[in-house]
């Protein structure tokens, strides 16, 4: 999803693991329904990762024990098991060697892969992504970016707030424009790059590429 800011994407994102509400209409993930008032919320949002802007981490606690503390409390795994995963999974994201470290001591970019380790150990089955990048310098959004390319090519589901038009082209099955809390086009990047319908479309395009 891309789009100016204030345009409804990140609420848009939100209502998929119901942190926001709908008025009307239908959220189905995985063939549940999310709208509906008798859905097992909690869970639903354990099968559906999410990674914010600002990363969201246990201050007080260390990377490791950031990955681990989800396993053991909604997954209900053995701290031993929690422990084997969240090192796999650290390592997996580029930053086994800062396991140890609390997050005043880790920059954006290795804060932000401590997000993404800890929402894959929940084995989701969709991944959401708000913005993952907008708060990092260059060096660490190349970085992340690379590591979400890697998540789509293993067969991750993911659902995406981006301004980086690049790597959505490069990656994306399909692409939603929003503007005014409105779902303005819906298409694939080739369409959406190459023939845009909208005039909003259109006009959003020439002013970021």
């Amino acid at each position: 999803m891309f789009g100016p800011s204030g345009s409804g994407k990140s609420t848009f994102l939100r209502t998929l693991n119901a942190l926001e509400t709908i008025d009307s209409g239908r959220i189905m993930v995985d063939g549940v329904s999310v709208s509906d008032p008798g859905a097992d919320l909690n869970k639903l949002r354990s099968e559906v990762g999410m990674v914010f802007q600002l990363f969201n981490l246990f201050q007080h606690r260390t990377a490791l024990d950031n990955v681990v503390l989800p396993q053991i409390v909604v997954r209900r795994r053995p701290r031993s098991e929690a422990l084997r995963r969240a090192r796999d999974l650290l390592e997996k994201v580029g930053i086994s060697d800062r396991a140890g470290h609390y997050p005043s001591q880790l920059s954006g970019g290795q804060q932000q892969r401590v997000a993404i380790a800890r929402a894959l150990a929940m084995d989701p089955k969709v991944m959401l992504f708000d913005e993952p990048t907008s708060a990092l310098d260059p060096e660490s959004v190349t970085g992340i970016l690379d590591l979400m390319k890697d998540l789509a090519a293993e067969g991750m589901t993911m659902a995406v707030v981006t301004h980086e038009m690049g790597f959505a082209r490069e990656i994306a099955d399909r692409m939603l424009f929003m503007d005014g809390g409105l779902i303005v086009e819906d298409g694939s990047p080739q369409q959406i790059f190459q023939t845009p319908r909208q005039e909003r479309t259109k006009e959003f395009l020439r002013q970021i590429l």
